[in-house]
């Protein structure tokens, strides 16, 4: 019973603004209780009115660290669905890429994560690739452990 208990405390449930431009993203992240590889379950949209952008994927992950600070090192793999609903809408696009697409997305991700007794805090870069394009990223998320 301990050890369940134990483990679940590495489950988080978080809110991460990021990855491929200005998109809110909800993921369930879990690292077993032993080892420092885990996996994440992630989903966003960035509920843009011009430039739509939704994500649903997730990834698996390194920490490599101490205690409760951590490098963390991994990749991802989503489905990325941009619909540009207006093309006389223009000005600085906070969504890559900033036109219509449907397409597997995959991105690294290098950062920083901190745990603490009752939350989670990551920040990091995230490049991708989309046809065969380097796309930049980057990513901050605050997260409740379960």
């Amino acid at each position: 019973m301990a050890q369940s208990t134990r483990a679940l405390k590495h489950s988080v449930l978080c809110f991460e603004l990021g990855k491929t431009g200005l998109v809110y993203n909800l993921a369930f992240d879990h690292k077993p209780a032993a080892g420092n590889f885990g996996f994440r379950i992630v989903a966003g949209s960035n509920f843009g009115r011009y430039l739509n952008a939704k994500t649903i994927g997730g990834g698996v992950y390194y920490l490599a660290g101490k205690q409760d600070r951590f490098l963390e090192l991994g990749a991802d793999l989503q489905y990325l669905v941009v619909n540009e609903n207006s093309d006389d809408q223009r000005g600085f696009s906070f969504v890559y890429p900033n036109f219509s697409v449907k397409t597997l997305y995959t991105s690294l991700n290098i950062g920083y994560r901190y745990y603490r007794k009752q939350s989670m805090f990551r920040i990091g870069l995230s490049p991708g690739l989309l046809a065969g394009k380097p796309i930049p990223g980057g990513y901050i998320c605050y997260g409740i452990r379960l």
